[in-house]
């Protein structure tokens, strides 16, 4: 396969497809309703979800102290935004789930996580939380998660395909630099991420999940010196890895590096196990779309001048469509690394939402 008509682009939200000069609308795709996971399309996703930490909340996308989780790259559904559920909207108006609005932040941090607040009117199937860790997912969230969906008039538990996205990991790195923990084994983050998916696959049928695996954080300082607001930011601890932006700690930098290659390693091996599997109503596929980006070859407007660590709006769109184009393409084919020009890909009827 490689190169079809699947693979041409379209700028959604000025629905037109651009091919050089030409304008033309994009295409809306034919109903399609299947049974299995593996003949799955874009137009057949009713339900989005996530669990995840300060990037799926929005953190600081609009330079304030705030979740934006309509503008989430995985998960918002503020109309215009560039984001995964908007993307899949614009080929099936019934999706639901998406998050929407801004409202101050609500940081957890690790123990802290379980007496955190969710605003169901607004977080919808989001539910990440600022500060989480890796720990804070197979518990306090997936039973958010389990619960709003069962208790929701306007999904199926049974019936509605769903897309999961997972990306999280960053603040166990960050705590454990920063207040001098010990590092998170890969062990233990292999086995909650397992602990994860058992609990959405039993509980949630019907389930296609990303895994988007990340690149490496420490990288952030690298680009916070394309700018001097960012070398001579302030920074809260809570906000992000304080560790990360001292010059003289590029040690620490090479450790969390090699923690979060080891993450994304752990995280491959558990979607090759589901890929085993090959569960007709579950999937897990690795996202690799972040996993070899260089941060500072990007513009400094990728990062929010709030912090100068979390995506801005600008970063939250690229990455949206970075996720939607990698879902459309088969594994051999998708990109490791982030390119700001990007475009999302207009899918063709027979173009699949790639479970290999």
């Amino acid at each position: 396969m490689y190169y079809s008509a699947s693979f041409f682009v379209c700028l959604v939200f000025l629905p037109v497809l651009i091919i050089g000069q030409y304008n033309a609308p994009c295409a809306p795709l034919p109903p399609h309703n299947t049974t299995t996971i593996f003949d799955l399309r874009p137009n057949d996703i009713k339900v989005m979800m996530a669990v995840g930490d300060s990037i799926t909340t929005g953190f600081g996308l609009l330079q304030a102290v705030n979740e934006t989780r309509g503008k989430s790259f995985s998960m918002g559904g503020d109309p215009g935004a560039i984001t995964l559920p908007n993307l899949f909207l614009y080929f099936n108006p019934a999706v639901t789930g998406y998050s929407t609005g801004t409202y101050p932040a609500d940081v957890c941090y690790g123990t802290n996580c379980p007496s955190v607040r969710y605003y169901p009117n607004q977080d919808a199937n989001n539910a990440a939380k600022s500060g989480s860790m890796v720990v804070d997912m197979v518990g306090t969230q997936v039973n958010y998660l389990i619960r709003q969906i069962n208790q929701s008039p306007n999904m199926d538990v049974q019936s509605d395909w769903k897309v999961l996205t997972i990306m999280i990991g960053a603040n166990d790195l960050c705590a454990s630099c920063t207040f001098n923990l010990t590092y998170l084994s890969p062990d233990d983050y292999e086995n909650n991420l397992f602990g994860t998916l058992e609990r959405i696959r039993t509980s949630l049928p019907r389930t296609f999940v990303n895994l988007v695996l990340s690149y490496n954080i420490s990288q952030a300082y690298d680009l916070s010196l394309k700018t001097a607001k960012c070398e001579n930011i302030s920074r809260p601890l809570f906000i992000q890895c304080d560790c990360l932006f001292d010059p003289n700690n590029g040690a620490i930098r090479k450790t969390i590096d090699d923690y979060m290659t080891q993450f994304n390693y752990r995280a491959a091996n558990v979607a090759k196990y589901y890929q085993r599997k090959a569960y007709d109503n579950f999937a897990v596929v690795v996202q690799p779309f972040a996993v070899n980006t260089v941060l500072s070859n990007l513009p400094s407007r990728f990062i929010s001048r709030l912090d100068c660590f979390h995506p801005s709006k600008v970063g939250q769109e690229v990455m949206a469509t970075a996720l939607w184009n990698s879902m459309l393409t088969p594994a051999a084919n998708k990109k490791t690394s982030i390119n700001m020009d990007d475009v999302p890909i207009c899918p063709a009827p027979d173009t699949l939402i790639y479970t290999y």
